[in-house]
């Protein structure tokens, strides 16, 4: 079992040193600092990378469109298609996939890019042809899902994307994932009632993920805090003094809510902030962040095929050149312990899960990614590697 490196105190012990009323005067001022900022901000879902290779993300070739391209020679064929809606991004996706192929293939896939910004290309025709011609997989941005979803022979289908569709999983994690993930590890470690604060506001459908996933995970949540300033958030903050860990979403809620929660909430030193790839590097120096916990993506990971996509392309690996590498990593996982035919849409959520270049993910019956993380520590402003990622389920 992983630990947390810091012992806590009982709840009675906390809220005996607190005393209530200083809880509950906490809380009304604490609610009028985080006022401006909840409901005003934005969701982020962006990589959950270490800072070195969020510097490198988006660096990405110039080179000219090309409307399609093979790589490999198997018997397996998937096709990848890259559109506008992606960008600059098309060209890193594209030579992930491709170095995987080269790296995972063992000749038996062939890659197929279809590049949908080349003059004269149409989306839903390229799809059509590449399932009728016998595909086995379709790889693509979220604005291809429908035409996916449309495709003869129904060949399973992944989105370069956060958010599945019936049809096709989605192989980028995102901020929901990132926190069931490192509230889970600190319930392991014996810190199961966790209090959520978020600065920005949570929909419907990510409230469900968080509450079922935590649950999974062996947390006791206490409350999910986004609206401080109504009777409801106020009652929920009140809470605050029965939390062992308080997990924050949203990328201001570092430098807004965590200072807020110490100086006005009246929360104890001992008790962790648990944070994810949204909280920027700027916040790690922020002193009520000290002792946090981050859920990452492992360093080393990545840095597994970092060197050889360098030497290859001639630019640093980014992200989504990673999450270009894990989709070819599916399919190749996939023919290598089932065959050619074994490339079916429920293969790809195996409970065993997958290896790649972001360490080990499966997708769940949601079709969103769980990916296993490295958890980090916040010690004088730095992240320090507590725990790497698990190698498995």
């Amino acid at each position: 079992m992983r630990v947390l490196s810091r012992p806590h105190g009982s709840v009675h012990e906390l809220i005996a040193r607190m005393g209530l009323f200083h809880i509950r005067r906490g809380v009304s001022c604490l609610a009028l600092s985080l006022a401006v900022f909840a409901g005003g901000c934005q969701s982020s879902a962006g990589p959950e990378a270490l800072e070195s290779a969020k510097a490198e993300t988006g660096v990405s070739s110039s080179a000219p469109v090309v409307a399609s391209q093979s790589f490999g020679a198997g018997p397996a064929r998937i096709d990848l298609f890259l559109d506008s809606s992606i960008g600059a991004s098309a060209n890193d996706y594209r030579d992930g996939a491709a170095l995987a192929v080269k790296e995972l293939g063992a000749g038996q896939l062939t890659l197929t890019s279809h590049d949908l910004r080349a003059q004269g290309a149409v989306a839903a025709d390229q799809i059509k042809q590449s399932a009728d011609s016998g595909t086995r997989m379709l790889i693509g941005p979220p604005s291809l899902a429908k035409a996916f979803a449309e495709a003869p022979s129904k060949p399973p289908a992944m989105l370069l994307d956060v958010n599945p569709v019936a049809s096709a999983v989605a192989i980028q994690s995102d901020e929901i994932g990132g926190a069931i993930e490192i509230a889970s590890y600190a319930a392991g470690a014996g810190r199961t009632k966790i209090m959520v604060v978020a600065t920005r506001p949570l929909d419907v459908a990510e409230v469900q993920r968080l509450r079922t996933g935590m649950n999974k995970g062996g947390v006791q949540l206490l409350d999910i805090v986004t609206d401080p300033t109504s009777a409801d958030g106020m009652a929920k903050l009140a809470k605050l003094g029965a939390a062992q860990a308080v997990l924050l979403i949203g990328p201001d809620a570092p430098k807004v809510a965590a200072p807020a929660l110490r100086q006005r909430g009246g929360l104890d030193a001992s008790v962790p902030f648990l944070g994810t790839f949204t909280w920027p590097a700027s916040a790690y120096g922020e002193p009520a962040l000290e002792g946090s916990l981050l859920a990452l993506i492992d360093q080393n990971a990545l840095k597994r095929i970092s060197g050889r996509f360098q030497s290859a392309y001639g630019r640093p690996l980014s992200l989504e050149a990673a999450y270009g590498f894990d989709a070819v990593a599916v399919a190749a996982g996939i023919v290598r312990t089932k065959g050619v035919d074994g490339l079916k849409p429920a293969a790809l959520r195996a409970n065993s899960g997958f290896i790649g270049a972001t360490g080990t993910f499966r997708f769940g019956s949601d079709g969103h990614v769980e990916r296993r993380l490295a958890i980090y520590r916040l010690s004088g402003g730095k992240l320090v590697l507590q725990d790497a990622a698990p190698s498995g389920f």
